[in-house]
């Protein structure tokens, strides 16, 4: 899992702040083990608000916000450790040459002074970063199209258009405008099929209504399918799954179905369960399953939430389109997911299968894109 590995990260930028905020300033010098709480209790009480809304759906906003403080710290870190550290060889250079005289008492060291003024600037920067991904950058919905060559798709489906929509997080952030937005971008892109790559809601199922009817508005003419991810399950997936079956969508959990029979046989699309369905007593993806439910000479699309799926079946399908990352979400000029993810967005090849990641609508955390506009892909099946 990758909370582990989070939450060790985080505390280590936390602690860089310790040494930097302790040791510029003098009356935070003097309170070095409240700091370290604070600091320490920042990163423990998003984790906990996390889980109270994973298990309960209260606390949202609480960990909304303290997430939005972690990050905007955390992002500020690494520059002001690297002053810090820069700081202080110049200092020791400079205390070889020739040694500066002592400050007056209470006074700040240039040294201080510099890394205060740097470390302030720093987070200030970060935040105003995020105060744009909120307002503006998550906002910014773009189509992007993707020519995927098929072997065995029958000539009469070449240039057959699936849109792909992912990890919409309808609930606090992700409403009923934003939705309207995201969606005129999937209608845009005239699509004879629209699929959705898992996380329809956020934490809280009474929004899975208002999911249903937006989607079922868009109406291409060879339907609407998708298949569940985690957040689903921390809703509650049985409500999501009526809710939405209920407005016509077709849920493909561990199953198949035919698209487009007439035309030289068609293609068969699958959907798999959650990779993480199992801590929520669901079964978890199972592509045989799936795959037994159609005709197995047919070219395979497959639904699966979770990207790093791919690994468990590669070659198995022609084509598999993921979501879940964000596409980083939060990219301050490199994209941080990718020391931790294989698979954070666009096209990749493993194994013979095709995987494209969509970076999708909604977010996690922060309600901010940085880096990262949400999407819609605009998928073109070319026969080989």
């Amino acid at each position: 899992m990758l909370w582990p590995v989070s939450l060790l990260l985080s505390l280590a930028l936390m602690g860089v702040l310790y040494l930097w905020s302790t040791r510029t300033f003098a009356a935070l010098g003097r309170r070095r083990r409240t700091v370290a709480v604070v600091l320490a209790g920042l990163v423990v009480g998003q984790l906990v608000a996390r889980e109270l809304v994973v298990l309960w759906h209260f606390a949202s906003a609480v960990q909304t916000l303290l997430s939005v403080i972690v990050m905007t710290l955390a992002m500020a870190a690494a520059p002001i450790g690297v002053m810090h550290l820069v700081a202080w060889l110049v200092a020791r250079a400079a205390k070889k040459l020739r040694p500066a005289p002592p400050p007056a008492e209470g006074a700040m060291t240039r040294r201080q002074l510099v890394e205060a003024v740097g470390g302030v600037a720093m987070i200030g920067a970060t935040g105003s970063t995020l105060a744009w991904g909120s307002l503006v950058g998550r906002h910014e919905y773009e189509i992007v199209e993707l020519p995927v060559r098929m072997a065995a798709l029958p000539r009469a489906l070449d240039g057959y258009v699936i849109a792909q929509v992912s990890d919409l997080h309808t609930g606090m952030y992700v409403g009923e405008r934003d939705l309207d937005a995201g969606f005129e971008r999937a209608r845009a892109a005239k699509p004879d099929l629209l699929v959705v790559t898992g996380d329809m809601v956020d934490f809280d199922p009474a929004y899975a209504p208002l999911v249903a009817r937006k989607l079922a508005q868009i109406a291409p003419r060879d339907g609407i399918f998708a298949c569940l991810g985690n957040h689903d399950y921390y809703a509650g997936w049985e409500v999501v799954v009526a809710t939405l079956q209920a407005a016509g969508i077709k849920m493909l959990v561990n199953e198949g179905a035919v698209i487009r029979p007439r035309d030289g046989g068609g293609f068969a699309l699958l959907g798999v369960d959650d990779r993480w369905a199992g801590r929520y007593d669901g079964v978890g993806p199972r592509i045989d399953t799936a795959i037994a439910t159609v005709p197995a000479a047919l070219p395979r699309i497959l639904l699966s939430h979770q990207p790093a799926t791919i690994e468990r079946w590669p070659g198995k399908v022609a084509l598999q389109l993921s979501g879940h990352t964000h596409g980083g979400q939060i990219n301050p000029g490199f994209r941080p997911a990718d020391f931790f993810m294989t698979y954070v967005a666009g096209l990749y090849r493993v194994g013979g299968t095709s995987l494209y990641v969509n970076r999708g609508f909604g977010t996690v955390g922060p309600p901010s894109r940085v880096g990262a506009p949400p999407e819609v892909t605009r998928i073109v099946l070319v026969a080989a």
